[in-house]
């Protein structure tokens, strides 16, 4: 799962160990231990998250047990 941030920035959720807000910014905690910040607050992450998965299952419709998918 994928998180949009501002401009072309994306992040991979398997990579995130915890997502909190700091003062005016919301700190994302990466597993080496690196962080990222952003101005959105951890609500509106959770929308983009949810937005860009609606819009990505247009283009990648669910498997059925009987459909052979390759990538």
């Amino acid at each position: 799962m994928f998180i949009p941030l501002e401009g072309e920035n994306i992040i991979c959720l398997a990579n995130v160990t915890a997502i909190y807000r700091s003062e005016s910014q919301t700190v994302i905690l990466k597993r080496d231990g690196t962080t990222e910040t952003t101005s959105f607050t951890p609500l509106t992450l959770a929308k983009r998250q949810r937005a860009l998965a609606a819009e990505s299952a247009a283009f990648w419709p669910l498997e059925s047990k009987d459909q052979d998918v390759t990538i």
